[in-house]
């Protein structure tokens, strides 16, 4: 069902982390860990001159009051997603038409709402880890194991698009 509601074209380009100005960054922000771990990867981003945006997607019914204090790191929660788990609020609208040049989808468990934005995204390269119902919304999948904890994932995403597109230059 997913798969039928994408109809919008966008600029594929495969692109190293080192030549992406902007960066989306979706993840579940379910664990305190997971949130201060993607918040220091932001940061490490952020210090090389990145403009990153994270979206972080939490089981509650309601976020907190002042849990949405940056346009820089936000979250959603089930109140926003309507009966058939699709998000939608102006802030997850302007996530998804932004066109960042890289996406990294973090949702190592595969949420649903996640999965939507990442389909949806303008983003000219999305990220994120192989499963071979959704290969249609990535233009790199990256494969690891289901057990594989978050600081994993992001170390060996980060290494492996930090190679991509590498010039080779002969020593000789």
């Amino acid at each position: 069902m997913l798969k039928q509601r994408i109809q919008y074209s966008r600029s594929r380009t495969i692109m190293n982390i080192d030549s992406a100005n902007s960066i989306g960054i979706l993840y579940c922000g379910d664990s305190p860990d997971d949130v201060e771990l993607i918040k220091n990867y932001v940061q490490t981003l952020r210090d090389v001159g990145k403009k990153v945006k994270s979206l972080g997607f939490i089981h509650i019914k309601e976020l907190p009051l002042g849990l949405n204090g940056s346009m820089m790191h936000q979250y959603f929660a089930l109140k926003e997603l309507n009966w058939y788990f699709k998000p939608s609020s102006q802030f997850i609208d302007n996530f998804v038409n932004e066109e960042f040049d890289l996406l990294l989808d973090f949702g190592v468990s595969k949420q649903l709402p996640i999965t939507y934005i990442t389909s949806m995204s303008k983003a000219k390269c999305k990220v994120g880890r192989y499963v071979e119902k959704y290969t249609d919304f990535y233009d790199i999948m990256i494969e690891a194991d289901e057990n594989a904890k978050l600081d994993y994932f992001i170390k060996t995403t980060h290494n492996y698009i930090a190679q991509l597109n590498k010039k080779v230059t002969d020593t000789i």
